[in-house]
């Protein structure tokens, strides 16, 4: 596959040490060097206060660049925001009034209540399995109604289908539909570029497999995303917001613009860092770790008769298994006295897998699993 090596990369994530830490679904750990690129500025704050807010603000332009090339956006069409929630807000409060909006029935609810909330009409498309969905599917719904935009999550947080978003986002353009993803379940673990993907606005957190931590998230949009006042504005949001005008609204319509006020510095150093990470490996080499340790896990869980509710097929796999198991909130508790850190979720045992993991560290939780189902 490749002979990068994996346990230094590993090594650069302590919490590892000692655990197996198999929920980056949850939340990902984070590398040493992402965590000194927040810390630097809480130390810089304590020893001089703020007379570096124009070098902050230079380093945070840095990584608006860096974050733009990862994601194939634009510098300018780039934001920074506290959390993808916060984003697809914005994206909901951006649509004219009544829009109607396609979702998929089981996706995550950050995903459609914002779009509720705008009061924008929103109908759901049933899948099966649940949160399979491909460019077919989403074809027949748009011909069957008038949608002005289609929201995804690029991988179901529940049981892990990973969406062809090329293939549904040439969809929704033919169809003159917008195509909105939120990646926070695949960002740093599978590619995602704007334009290959016809995306036409992307909002993703930094918690999960960016491995950023908490506090950080991203909106870039492109395509055809309508340009004009941003929904939400503060005086950051003003082409010249220096000059601190408070009776007009000449407004930045995207990147900055949707920031609104003081930048969440400590969270920008991280995303960025992060990232800049998660590039060191060759290109592809984390997303066929990632597939090549899910079909481990999988393999290994047949074995012993757990059946996966996940999609298999290479195209479709991600970093999330949901092994089907009774009582899975009971294995969960008994997996984490033995320091095997997984998440309850549907019915089943969702376990997910980044880079970072190993199989050793799969085969600690099937044996903990066999020594269970043996009792």
């Amino acid at each position: 596959m490749t002979d990068y090596d994996w346990t230094l990369f590993r090594s650069k994530f302590p919490a590892l040490e000692g655990r197996c830490y198999l929920n980056t679904a949850g939340g990902g750990v984070m590398s040493r060097q992402v965590a000194a690129s927040g810390i630097q500025y809480f130390n810089e704050s304590v020893q001089d206060g703020d007379i570096n807010w124009n070098r902050w603000l230079d380093r945070s332009e840095t990584d608006r660049g860096d974050v733009a090339t990862f994601v194939g956006a634009s510098k300018a069409a780039t934001s920074f925001l506290q959390n993808a929630s916060l984003g697809l807000n914005i994206v909901a409060r951006s649509l004219p009034a009544s829009s109607h909006i396609l979702a998929i029935r089981p996706e995550f609810p950050s995903c459609t209540t914002p779009f509720i909330r705008a009061g924008h009409a929103v109908s759901f498309v049933e899948t099966a399995p649940p949160g399979y969905v491909d460019a077919s599917m989403v074809s027949s719904a748009l011909e069957s109604g008038s949608y002005d935009l289609f929201v995804l999550s690029s991988v179901q947080f529940a049981n892990g289908f990973r969406a062809d978003l090329e293939s549904i986002g040439k969809t929704c353009r033919s169809h003159g539909t917008l195509f909105v993803v939120d990646a926070t379940q695949s960002i740093g673990a599978f590619g995602i570029d704007l334009e290959r993907d016809h995306i036409d606005a992307l909002v993703f957190s930094g918690y999960k497999w960016a491995t950023a931590g908490y506090g950080n998230a991203v909106l870039a949009t492109g395509g055809a995303w309508p340009s004009g006042i941003p929904p939400l504005v503060g005086w950051r949001s003003a082409k010249q917001a220096y000059d601190l005008e408070n009776d007009r609204l000449d407004m930045v319509p995207s990147g900055i613009g949707h920031e609104m006020g003081h930048p969440p510095f400590p969270g920008i150093f991280a995303m960025g860092e992060a990232l800049r990470l998660l590039s060191e490996p060759p290109k592809g080499a984390i997303s066929k770790r990632i597939c090549s340790l899910s079909s481990y896990l999988r393999e290994g869980l047949a074995e012993w008769g757990i059946e996966s509710r996940s999609d298999q097929t290479q195209e479709h796999t991600s970093g999330i298994t949901l092994a089907l198991l009774e009582d899975a909130g009971a294995v969960k508790n008994y997996l984490q006295e033995r320091n095997i850190w997984v998440t309850a979720r549907h019915g089943g045992l969702r376990i997910s897998v980044h880079a970072y993991n190993s199989t050793e560290d799969l085969d600690w939780l099937l044996r903990e699993l066999g020594n269970l189902r043996s009792t």
